[in-house]
């Protein structure tokens, strides 16, 4: 007779309205969604609370490393968690928040970016594609810029709500507001959208809104985003809260680190904005692009795998990138990932799919 104790695994759809737990692991066979989830932010270790539920009980919202979340119940039964307990604070509230002066760091060009011999005239048209985590203040900012200026439809094929605006006072530049998105795995119509929006309209520039109090999710966007290789600036959002929490940015390092010019802003209380597109129009007319794409190490530790595994299939698809006009390190992070819209695009035969999951096993194996 088996006298071991069977040990139940909790879901997180069985969390109580106001309790918290930790995750443990996710679970699914279906990969896309796994990846998800883990763009999402919950991931093993990660604290999470239940905030509510919808009247029907679907979907839950969830607060995690200091944001909140809808997740559909259906896709919480696959987060396994332990050490349920109860919240000590369950509904905070942000603070208001006194007049910050904005700071003029960024300026003094920690960064190194690469030019374009491609250069636009100073007065030519430019498109700038505004992404960001959802919550981070990209409605604001883009609202911001643009004031009434703004026109509204649909993407192509799907229900997606497509935004676009001319800049207030500058005619010449159009700002298209990309549905927010945690990642640009294809995983929802958003993420499709906005994926496709960046690689096939190619726009001038990105604007990269990022949420100063949550770096930590949405600078994987930001690492994406870096990878296509389009001229863009970081917008460091919610530094007035930032400074209100006694906290601080060094905001020349993170220039010298993604080396990407990095704008600290408040978009709700208009404060350096302007400064944000001076740096923007600046890159995108004269082409300088991310001066750093490639962020994985040779040699430390479990990093060197990924590191050889990226380059591996770099090598191997090179060609077949530069035919249907895809980043090649884009193209081989997403291989990596199992990315079906990229399988798809490259039109790989047998015999390179096949060293490619070679190459992917043998990461995996490390």
């Amino acid at each position: 007779m088996n006298n071991k104790t069977i040990i139940q695994k909790i879901s997180l759809d069985k969390l109580k309205v106001a309790q918290e737990a930790f995750i443990e692991s996710v679970e699914t066979d279906d990969k896309a969604l796994r990846q998800h989830i883990l763009n999402m932010g919950l991931t093993p270790g990660v604290e999470v609370m239940l905030v509510k539920t919808a009247p029907m009980g679907d979907p839950l919202e969830l607060r995690l490393r200091g944001y909140e979340m809808t997740i559909r119940k259906a896709d919480a039964s696959k987060i396994f968690i332990k050490d349920i307990h109860n919240a000590n604070k369950c509904f905070k509230q942000n603070k208001k928040f006194d007049e910050v002066v904005h700071s003029k760091k960024g300026e003094q060009n920690a960064y190194s970016t690469r030019k374009s011999e491609n250069t636009k005239p100073a007065k030519s048209k430019l498109l700038f594609a505004l992404a960001g985590n959802q919550n981070s203040g990209k409605t604001t900012l883009f609202n911001r810029l643009t004031g009434a200026n703004q026109h509204v439809g649909n993407f192509p094929g799907v229900t997606v709500e497509k935004i676009e605006g001319v800049l207030k006072n500058n005619k010449n530049v159009t700002i298209a507001d990309l549905p927010g998105i945690y990642s640009l795995c294809p995983y929802s119509s958003e993420e499709i959208v906005t994926r496709n929006f960046i690689l096939k309209q190619k726009p001038d520039g990105i604007i990269n809104i990022i949420d100063a109090m949550n770096i930590e999710r949405n600078l994987l966007l930001t690492m994406q985003l870096i990878e296509l290789e389009i001229p863009m600036v970081i917008a460091l959002n919610m530094m007035d809260e930032v400074v209100e929490s006694s906290a601080s940015f060094d905001v020349n390092g993170l220039e010298a680190t993604l080396q990407v010019p990095v704008i600290p802003i408040s978009a709700s209380k208009n404060q350096g904005v302007d400064e944000l597109m001076e740096h923007a129009i600046n890159v995108a007319t004269y082409q300088q692009y991310p001066g750093r794409i490639d962020f994985c190490e040779a040699n430390s530790g479990l990093t060197g795998a990924t590191h050889r595994c990226i380059h591996s299939i770099i090598h191997l698809i090179e060609n077949h990138a530069q035919k249907v006009d895809i980043p090649v390190r884009f193209a081989a992070t997403k291989l990596a990932e199992g990315d079906p819209l990229i399988i798809e695009s490259l039109n790989l035969d047998k015999n390179d799919l096949k060293a490619c999951n070679k190459i992917i096993e043998q990461m995996e194996k490390e």
